[in-house]
Formats: structure tokens, C-alpha cells, sequence
């Protein structure tokens, strides 16, 4: 954690203390983003949720300067000395903890990676590890799906063949898919949940697991070198190399068997009128057409 990281998390426990925790509807205060990570610059605001029940917008604002010293509160266009710049997500806890409703992909990972500032119950720590439970089934219907999606943009041998097919408008675009579940992949295998997009690469430089030199491959991948065939090919190869890394953990590791993708596919397809099963259909067809 860096020395500013730790001031500004005093900063909001000082907010925490001399404006939260005295009103009866605050439930919880959760640290998010570059505050939750420890790795604050020092015109980095302070980002964390709120939970509230009753959801009372009056208590704070939601992007404002603080002055502890006055207890006021000030636009983030105001000039404001010795002020604190505080950007508050206000959740209605009744709304959250509802069994129906599900959290927003972006809000479970950055809830189930915050600093839980304040929570006098524990019911927030309870809710949040119910609500972002990373689940076998999850990580598997989502490995599934990204190996099929990976394998059908860049089993290519030939990569240049989608270039001459369509251009190279759709060509870099079927790299940019290729790019997107390959990161679905990463998060999975790694039990995580996918931050928002503009955060993405922050949270996955942080990953447990990751392919070797990923961070020198990923340039490449995805972004390519340039916008001509050349770079066409360069971004293909690297993203093919990193989905045949992630490919050599999933078998070496046990999870999957050596033939990845078909045993993807098939788990993922199981519905009658397949090719593995194309015979048992015929079988009813035929029936089917003498029945009356």
C-alpha cells in the first residue's frame, strides 16, 4: 500500500466517524477502486460504496468536496483548501440484499475486492460474500463458452483468410472478439468477476494466474502492431499463443481433458441433433413420422 493510500483511507474513516456512523441508516461503507487496491495517487479521490437502510439521499452527497474541519460540503469545481474529494456510490440496501436482484457484473467484482471500512453488524460482509460468490458452475460455463468462441476465431491456419473474406475492418473486429473472451477466460479460471472495461487491465495484471509474460504478450494482443496486414497477423499470433497457454493449464491442471474445446463444446451443446448424436436422432425422426 502506498503512504498516500493509507492517508486517504484515514481521511475517510475521519468521514466515516464524523458523518456516517452518528445516522441510524448507514449501514456499511465499502472502499472501492484504486482506495480498495492501496494504490492511490495523490489527486485520487476517495471512491466507496454506501449502503443505506432507509435509502437516504440527505445524509451525503454523491461527488463532492468535504471540509472536516467545517463539516461542509462543496461541487468538485469548487476551490476548497485543506477539502477532501470523497465520490460516493448510495445503495438501497433493501434493494441489494433482495434475493431477486442480481449485482451488476462491475459491482460484484469491485465489492468482492473492496475494504470493507465499515460494517457495526456484519451484515455487510455477509451479504456481499453471498451476492459475488464465484461459483463451480459459473467458472465452468464461462471457460466453456470463451474456449468455443476462442477456437472459432483463431483455429485459423491460415490467418490472413478472414482478412482476404472480409476485409480488414470485420477482420480486426473478429480479433477484437477473440481478445474479449480470452479475457472472459482469465477472469474465470481465476474465479473472478470482470470490473468495468476501464479497469480492465488493472484487474487483470492482478490475477492469480496468468500465462507466462503476459504483460509483454497482452500489448500485442491486444492492440497489434499496426493496421496493415502485418499488424493483422501480429495481433493474431500473440492472441493465439496466449489462448494456447491458457489452453496447456487447462489440460495439464486436470480440468479439462486433452481435446479442451470438444469437450467445451459438447458440455455446452447438449441438445439432440448434434453430431455425437445425430444417430439417436434419426432414430426418433423415423419414429416420429409413424406416429399418426
Amino acid at each position: 500500500m502506498t503512504p498516500i493510500a493509507e492517508k486517504k483511507r484515514q481521511q475517510l474513516l475521519r468521514f466515516i466517524e464524523q458523518v456516517l456512523a452518528p445516522e441510524d441508516a448507514v449501514k456499511g461503507v465499502v472502499a472501492i477502486g484504486s482506495m480498495a487496491s492501496g494504490y492511490m495517487h495523490p489527486d485520487s479521490d476517495i471512491d466507496a460504496v454506501v449502503f443505506l437502510d432507509p435509502y437516504d439521499l440527505f445524509i451525503a452527497p454523491a461527488e463532492f468536496k468535504w471540509n472536516p474541519v467545517e463539516d461542509t460540503y462543496h461541487s468538485i469545481f469548487d476551490d476548497v483548501p485543506h477539502s477532501i474529494p470523497i465520490d460516493l456510490a448510495r445503495i438501497d440496501l433493501k434493494k441489494w440484499a433482495d434475493p431477486e436482484f442480481v449485482w451488476p457484473e462491475g459491482n460484484r467484482a469491485e465489492l468482492s475486492e473492496g475494504w470493507l471500512a465499515y460494517d457495526p453488524s456484519g451484515e455487510i460482509e455477509t451479504l456481499i460474500s453471498q451476492k459475488t460468490i464465484f461459483n463451480d458452475d459459473i467458472r465452468q460455463q464461462r471457460l466453456d463458452n470463451a474456449l468455443i468462441w476462442l477456437d472459432q476465431h483463431l483455429a485459423w491456419v491460415d490467418p490472413l483468410e478472414i482478412w482476404r473474406i472480409y476485409g480488414p475492418v470485420i477482420a480486426f473486429d473478429r480479433l477484437n472478439a477473440a481478445y474479449s473472451y480470452l479475457v472472459q477466460a482469465l477472469f474465470a479460471y481465476n474465479r473472478k468477476w470482470q470490473i468495468w472495461r476501464n479497469r480492465e487491465m488493472q484487474g487483470l495484471l492482478r490475477l492469480p494466474w496468468l500465462p507466462p509474460d503476459f504483460e509483454q504478450k497482452v500489448l500485442m494482443a491486444a492492440n497489434g502492431s499496426s493496421l496493415d496486414e502485418t499488424g493483422y497477423c501480429s495481433r493474431f499470433a500473440a492472441l493465439k499463443e496466449l489462448f494456447q497457454d491458457l489452453l496447456s493449464e487447462l489440460t495439464e491442471s486436470g480440468e479439462y481433458s486433452t481435446m479442451p474445446v470438444d469437450q467445451a463444446f459438447i458440455r455446452q451443446n447438449q441438445e439432440i441433433g448434434r453430431a455425437w448424436n445425430m444417430a439417436e436422432w434419426n432414430r426418433f425422426h423415423k419414429l416420429r413420422k409413424l406416429s399418426p
